[in-house]
């Protein structure tokens, strides 16, 4: 079956296009599904593995999978398009996860690890309580090859259903791991948003209400802050925190003082935008309290202002433009933004009403 999904309409779009074929025998695969990672952009190809695609100009990865085949992920500049168009082949799948019968009852503990899952891998904030995975039986609980660990593959694309922020979101998993005793929690994967094109003017309005305080204070907020070096001026008050062990711990030391963040920046000639530090960022968002649902869950603690922590894994980061990064897994958070997880989630396109319509 083909599938189209569809954009928000921008200025300045540039033609993504190519031919999706079978690397074995160079024949081409009909309805292949392109899509660019955290976007609303993607396409289902046409019956000869053609597909084209609008987008804006930027930095993207771009996910091309067909079930039966290994999906490949490239990145992709706007600026070094090819105009001729891209051919893009696919290998044959020899070991493909076993198929689970939709239908086939679960034990107890197979429920029981679903909640974990869900609670790790939605959240637990107002959006995650009202979003459904619509299939959730494609998934694979695995809490008996490492002891205390719980791992989660899947079958096939999750489909998740997030009302309040009117999306639903088709999600390549590519790892989940939850380690009991330590806490630690990683998952990672490639996000396809569709806008709900059926809202109502009233619900609409409630559904960009959602949007906006999802992207208010959020990572992706943050790092389009520091693109743009206007930090203090969309709410954020940075700090230097360094880490130091002590007693088999460690002990936080916060500066008094904020620090720019232009000192971090370095802006290339070519227009690029390259982050670097070597130390904790304490990012203090202080136009908006931290959820009920969060300072619940740290003990009933009151209120404040969003708090997180951002470490970078790498020694420097090209940041984007529209909030995201050139390595998916370079930045490390705590606090708020490591609490807000995948159904408080934005595509990349998104903008706020305000920027979308700037007062003239």
């Amino acid at each position: 079956m083909s599938l189209l999904f569809f954009g928000n309409p921008v200025l300045s779009q540039k033609i993504f296009k190519g031919t999706v074929v079978d690397a074995a025998r160079n024949e081409a695969i009909p309805y292949a599904t392109i899509f660019l990672t955290n976007t609303t952009f993607g396409v289902s190809a046409d019956e000869e593995g053609k597909f084209s695609i609008k987008i804006p100009d930027g930095n993207y990865d771009v996910i091309v999978r067909m079930l039966g085949y290994e999906s490949v992920t490239f990145g992709l500049n706007t600026a070094d398009l090819r105009p001729q168009g891209y051919k893009v082949m696919l290998l044959p799948l020899e070991d493909q996860l076993e198929e689970i019968e939709v239908a086939e009852e679960r034990d107890p503990a197979w429920y029981k690890n679903l909640e974990i899952f869900k609670t790790y891998f939605l959240g637990s904030s107002r959006n995650a309580k009202d979003s459904e995975i619509l299939n959730e039986k494609v998934l694979r609980l695995d809490d008996q090859s490492s002891k205390g660990v719980l791992k989660v593959k899947a079958s096939d694309v999750l489909q998740i259903d997030n009302p309040n922020l009117g999306y639903k979101i088709q999600y390549l998993l590519t790892d989940f791991r939850f380690e009991r005793q330590r806490g630690y929690i990683f998952y990672g994967g490639n996000p396809l948003f569709i806008p709900d094109t059926t809202l109502t003017l009233s619900k609409l309005k409630k559904v960009e209400k959602a949007r906006e305080e999802a992207y208010r204070g959020s990572l992706q907020h943050f790092i389009q802050a520091v693109y743009q070096g206007n930090v203090s001026e969309e709410g954020f008050e940075i700090r230097r925190l360094d880490r130091l062990p002590k007693d088999g711990g460690y002990l936080d030391q916060l500066t008094k003082e904020p620090i720019a963040i232009e000192s971090l920046i370095n802006r290339t000639e070519d227009g690029k935008v390259i982050i670097s530090y070597d130390f904790h960022l304490h990012i203090l968002y202080k136009l908006e309290k931290e959820s009920s649902e969060y300072a619940g869950l740290m003990n009933g603690k009151k209120s404040i202002n969003q708090t997180s922590l951002m470490k970078l894994e790498v020694d420097s980061l090209e940041l984007y433009e529209n909030g995201g990064y050139a390595d998916p897994f370079a930045v490390m958070v705590e606090g708020y933004m490591a609490w807000e997880r995948v159904a408080d989630l934005l595509p990349l396109d998104y903008r706020p009403l305000e920027l979308e319509n700037p007062k003239k």
